[in-house]
């Protein structure tokens, strides 16, 4: 019986070997929830993910019995720049939507597509002020409902912020954001980087209001990829050789691969973004004051007064939870949390810890105050 086990998983085992690298695709399992495009915008989408399960099913190990009542206040899901969508949606085990979807919720999400070379000159200003603003109102309307709650990650939540401090209306009753920083300055080394910068460009007889070609300022998805991994070097090796040992589990080589896809296959960081990020976010650190100009419009954090839950990682090595907890100071919100939960900045949101820290208790959260 030993011998026909240890064949069968020798046999597995090269099998998913030679298929890993002739048909990968095979392996990626993210982006599978059924949904419908209900608005398009040149590379923005937004999607709507009916009700999908009625029947109890397993999540992460554990069993998710759906739930019959439905919260009336729509969630719009808002992924950051630089990644794609459906980490959202990355496996079956590990959906967001789905699991949102079960515990009742109307859930919405916005695709910021893949900008590439020719979409360098895309601003915050498109983003913030047309695209977010488009998903916000149509939304809405599609759900028949007057206010709806905001979900975003890292710079998705910076969107989210942005949006609700330049469009400030009672249509946003809550916000939700994960591993976003607000004040950049505070953000481990690159913190102190940013401040030494800071104090060079105001000795240098730089003009208030000066433009770069955003070209020269657009990150190519590889690098940012790479730049990305270089947070956390080790954690690659560790990850490939736990692949090894676990290569005759076609499950857990999907898990893997499709995982990797988040980290591996990163679209372009649009260059006229990226510039504004580097100075007025970064050198400057103009949104730790709670203002800063987006467009042709002022982003002001202070007037913020929608429900707020916001989350830092414990090991997050790249938005510290002083650079995250930055916005208790700023927002206007009488009802407002802040929480520090496991998890590095990837593992925060989607990890193995995550569904019962930040997805449960954003859930939780949100249910209370959706009704």
């Amino acid at each position: 019986m030993q011998n026909v086990s240890f064949l069968r998983n020798s046999f597995n085992f090269v099998r998913h070997a030679v298929e890993r690298r002739t048909h990968t695709e095979h392996f990626i399992v993210a982006d599978k929830t059924r949904h419908e495009v209900v608005y398009r915008d040149g590379l923005m989408e937004l999607r709507y993910y009916p009700h999908q399960d009625d029947q109890p099913f397993m999540l992460d190990g554990e069993a998710i019995v759906p739930q019959q009542q439905q919260h009336p206040v729509p969630i719009l899901l808002v992924p950051p720049l630089g990644v794609f969508h459906w980490i959202y949606d990355l496996m079956a085990e590990r959906s967001w939507v789905r699991f949102l979807n079960a515990r009742g919720f109307q859930v919405y999400l916005v695709n910021w597509g893949a900008p590439g070379l020719a979409d360098a000159h895309l601003s915050l200003d498109t983003y913030v002020n047309r695209w977010m603003q488009a998903a916000v109102d149509h939304t809405l309307q599609h759900s028949g409902q007057s206010q709806l709650s905001l979900v975003g990650y890292c710079m998705g939540g910076l969107i989210t912020l942005l949006h609700a401090g330049t469009h400030q209306d009672d249509v946003i009753r809550n916000i939700v954001t994960i591993a976003s920083p607000v004040d950049f300055h505070a953000s481990h080394g690159y913190g102190k980087l940013l401040q030494w910068a800071n104090k060079g460009m105001r000795k240098l007889p730089v003009p208030k209001h000066f433009q770069i070609d955003p070209e020269r300022f657009h990150v190519p998805g590889d690098l940012l990829s790479i730049l990305f991994k270089l947070t956390n070097p080790f954690a690659g090796v560790v990850s490939y050789f736990d692949l090894l040992r676990n290569l005759s589990d076609r499950d857990y080589v999907k898990a893997h691969l499709t995982t990797r896809e988040w980290f591996n296959n990163m679209p372009d960081y649009p260059g006229a973004t990226v510039q504004q990020l580097v100075f007025d976010f970064g050198v400057f650190n103009k949104l730790a004051s709670g203002r800063v100009k987006v467009g042709d419009c002022v982003s002001d954090l202070t007037g913020i007064r929608s429900n707020l839950l916001a989350f830092a990682g414990q090991s997050d090595k790249i938005v510290s939870i002083r650079a995250a907890r930055k916005l208790m100071e700023l927002v206007a919100s009488a009802d407002k949390t802040f929480l520090v939960v496991p998890g590095g900045h990837a593992g925060v949101f989607a990890g193995g810890k995550a569904q019962d820290h930040t997805w449960a208790l954003t859930a939780e959260w949100l249910a209370q105050r959706s009704d």
